[in-house]
C-alpha cells in the first residue's frame, strides 16, 4: 500500500484530492478582562509516523466576539485511506 510519503504529484501514485476547511466557533469563553475575546484559530498537522505537530496555518483575528465566523479557509491535500491528524487551537 502506498503512503503519503510516496506521493508524487507528477505520477499521482497515491489517490489524493484537495479539501477546504472553514472554521467557526460558538460560545467561546471570554478570556479578556475589559472586552470580549479576540479569537484566532491555529491549525496544526501531525507528521506521519511521528508525534510532532507542525503549524499549517492560522485564521485572521476577529475582534471582540465569542462567536467568530472566520473568512480564511484552509486548503489541504487529503489522501484517501490514510489517517491524517489535525489539531485546531483557539
Amino acid at each position: 500500500m502506498a503512503t503519503i510519503g510516496d506521493f508524487d504529484p507528477l505520477n499521482s501514485t497515491v489517490p489524493a484530492t484537495k479539501i477546504e476547511i472553514t472554521v467557526s466557533c460558538r460560545n467561546l469563553l471570554d478570556m479578556d478582562t475589559f472586552s470580549k475575546s479576540d479569537p484566532v484559530v491555529v491549525l496544526y498537522v501531525q507528521g506521519l509516523g511521528t508525534k510532532e505537530w507542525r503549524e499549517f496555518g492560522r485564521t485572521e483575528v476577529i475582534d471582540n466576539t465569542l462567536n467568530p465566523d472566520f473568512v480564511r479557509k484552509f486548503v489541504l491535500d487529503f489522501f484517501f485511506e490514510e489517517k491524517q491528524n489535525l489539531r485546531f487551537d483557539v
